[in-house]
């Protein structure tokens, strides 16, 4: 009986360290922003950034219809006080902001407008963020307050236009903050993010199992150069008795 008991805990420490080893397994992405999801909105912009960067062509068409792939971040100083602190992390938002609303997938000719997603990446946040997007004209895209990505062109606006790696999400609420631009013709816009979140997360506990792995380490690494120096010290002492 006392056998039987000792190999029952026995197994039973054993399946424990398993399930407490198990890595955390990724979900399959989840679409966290598309063309129905409700955002922040700013359609007061106008044409005030038109031909003041290459990034903004003139109105009708008057100045091309460039292409601009990748897109440098555009100089937004200018309009700070139209966009308000839209870029900062938590965003703030001035009176020119609307919202949450739906997001209007067109908007008025030869004008810009700014959109802001707030996406709750939860307690584990969120991995490998991929954005889809299609853009008649251009786009610029900042993931809190970080520049990501930006391009412009001629052409209607189709989802997949632009595949972009958006990175990772923290823990917790996140900013995703896009201008859209439109220098005459039509204007369109399409998206999709998506990205993978964890089944599970890392605990303090774990963290303090590493920190205690390393710990160990430097332990062992102590131990063996005191054994070195001892074994120095004493071929050193049968050199003098030689």
């Amino acid at each position: 009986m006392k056998r039987h008991v000792a190999l029952l805990s026995a197994l039973v420490a054993v399946v424990a360290a398993l399930l407490w080893a198990t890595p955390a397994f990724p979900q399959s992405p989840a679409v966290l922003v598309d063309d129905t999801t409700p955002g922040r909105y700013n359609a007061a912009l106008g044409t005030a950034l038109d031909a003041t960067q290459p990034q903004f062509p003139c109105a009708g068409s008057l100045c091309g219809d460039p292409t601009i792939n990748p897109a440098p971040e555009p100089d937004l100083s200018s309009v700070s006080s139209i966009l308000g602190g839209w870029l900062t992390n938590p965003a703030s938002f001035n009176a020119n902001w609307g919202g949450p609303q739906a997001i209007p997938l067109s908007w008025d000719i030869d004008s810009e407008t700014a959109i802001v997603y707030e996406i709750d990446a939860g307690p584990c946040g969120v991995e490998n963020v991929t954005g889809s997007f299609g853009v008649d004209n251009g786009i610029f895209v900042w993931v809190n307050g970080a520049y990501k990505f930006g391009a412009l062109a001629p052409g209607p606006a189709i989802l997949g236009e632009y595949a972009v790696s958006l990175g990772d999400l923290p823990p917790g609420m996140n900013f995703l903050q896009i201008l859209r631009e439109d220098h005459g013709g039509a204007s369109g816009y399409s998206v999709e993010i998506s990205g993978t979140t964890l089944a599970n997360c890392p605990t303090d506990d774990d963290e303090d199992d590493d920190h205690e792995d390393d710990d160990d380490e430097d332990d062992d690494d102590d131990h063996e150069g005191h054994e070195h120096h001892e074994q120095e010290h004493a071929d050193h002492e049968h050199e003098d008795d030689a």
